[in-house]
C-alpha cells in the first residue's frame, strides 16, 4: 500500500487490482474537477498495471487470438478529484464465466475518502469479434 493511503474497503475477495495516479490538469472538466469519462481511463490504467504486475501484456492477446472487450460500465460519483489529488485505483475479480469476467473497483484520495466506485464487465473474443473461452494463461494469472 503507498505511504499516506489506507485499504480500501472492498467487500469480498483480497484486492488484486492497485495503482496510483496524480490528476492531472487536462482529465479537469469546466468546474476543475475530473471529468466523469476520466474515471474510465484510471480503471484501465489499474488493470493494465495488474497485467502486468502478473508477468502478462497485451501481447499476449495477439499470441492467443483472444481479446477482452469491455461490454457494460457503471460508475458511482462520490466525491470530486482535482488536479493535484493523488488517487488510488484499487479493485477486485467479482466472478467470472467462461466466456466474462466482471471487476468492482474504488478510487480513494489520500484522505482515504471514496471518490468513485464502480464496476466493468468484459467478455474474450476472438479476432471476428465472437465470443470465446478466456484463455488458460489469462485465467490463472488475472482472474485466481
Amino acid at each position: 500500500m503507498p505511504p499516506g493511503f489506507r485499504r480500501p474497503q472492498l467487500h469480498g475477495n483480497e484486492d488484486t487490482l492497485k495503482s496510483v495516479h496524480t490528476v492531472v490538469s487536462y482529465e479537469l472538466d469546466a468546474f476543475g474537477h475530473v471529468n466523469n469519462a476520466v474515471y474510465l481511463n484510471y480503471f484501465e490504467k489499474a488493470r493494465n498495471d495488474f497485467l502486468n504486475a502478473r508477468g502478462l501484456s497485451f501481447n499476449d492477446f495477439f499470441l492467443w487470438q483472444a481479446f477482452p472487450v469491455l461490454t457494460s460500465a457503471s460508475l458511482e460519483f462520490v466525491l470530486p478529484a482535482r488536479a493535484g489529488d493523488r488517487l488510488l485505483i484499487s479493485g477486485r475479480v467479482n466472478s467470472s464465466s467462461r466466456t466474462r469476467f466482471e471487476i468492482h473497483y474504488e478510487i480513494s484520495n489520500g484522505s482515504s475518502q471514496i471518490v468513485c466506485r464502480g464496476e466493468t464487465r468484459h467478455v474474450f473474443v476472438d479476432s471476428r469479434s465472437r465470443p470465446m473461452a478466456i484463455p488458460e494463461e489469462f485465467r490463472k494469472k488475472f482472474l485466481s
